[in-house]
């Protein structure tokens, strides 16, 4: 084992010589001189603890600052504690104002058009699928945060006809390795009862013979057309279980 000190040899003071440092040499005639010292510059034990004696503790200091001060009238005394209590209502009180003034600020904003409505709030909103669904990966979609790859148009179609339109869109976009496509169906607000195409795309989502390969569909954000509009990401493979959730 290595040593962790290190050994210093011994030499004897015949072979080192006198020490040339005498730091204690002079302390005798030191004392002497301070015993012959005049009384005046001694410093006493007594006269030490008289002046300790007359020090002020920080309260005396502070009653004789607050010296003829008078009191005010009507004032309140508060422990700590009821303060710190106060302090936290009020701050709830200040943010629960704040959160109610943004909420105004941004309703308004909505209802003068300054700023569109979140897809996800308007009621024809539809996203999925109902197996395997990633929230995460729709709440991403939604916000057109993937780059769309192609669109499908069937506005005029029949149900029949959108039906092997959608079909050859979804086959051909597999095998181009496409991974993030849209069907435009419109709202169907000139339909009689509830939308046709739109329903037609979420059902072909659903149930039709691609749906092991749908990752993700949601209806497209405000600025690409909203609930008319639906964006479906799509399996490199198709899902061998389909978990309903």
């Amino acid at each position: 084992m290595s040593r962790r000190y290190r050994v210093y040899e011994y030499m004897p003071y015949e072979e080192t010589g006198p020490l040339k440092i005498r730091p204690f040499e002079k302390l005798a005639s030191l004392m002497a001189k301070a015993k012959k010292a005049p009384k005046s510059l001694r410093i006493s034990e007594n006269v030490s603890k008289r002046e300790a004696s007359k020090v002020e503790s920080d309260e005396q200091l502070f009653y004789k600052a607050m010296k003829g001060v008078t009191p005010l009238e009507g004032r309140i005394e508060c422990e700590p504690a009821d303060f710190a209590e106060g302090h936290e209502q009020n701050l709830r009180a200040k943010k629960e104002a704040d959160d109610l003034q943004k909420g105004i600020e941004e309703l308004s904003a909505l209802v003068k058009g300054q700023r569109p409505l979140p897809v996800e709030k308007i009621p024809e909103y539809i996203d999925g699928p109902q197996f395997n669904m990633d929230r995460g990966l729709v709440r991403r979609l939604r916000r057109g945060q993937f780059a769309i790859h192609a669109y499908c148009e069937l506005h005029g179609l029949r149900a029949d006809e959108a039906l092997q339109v959608m079909d050859g869109f979804m086959s051909d976009s597999i095998m181009n390795n496409r991974r993030a496509i849209a069907f435009i169906h419109g709202r169907g607000r000139s339909s009689q009862g509830k939308p046709v195409l739109k329903g037609l795309v979420k059902d072909f989502l659903n149930r039709g013979r691609f749906r092991r390969y749908v990752l993700a569909y949601s209806s497209a954000p405000a600025w690409d057309g909203g609930p008319g509009v639906t964006y479906v990401l799509i399996r490199k493979r198709p899902v061998k279980k389909l978990k309903k959730r």
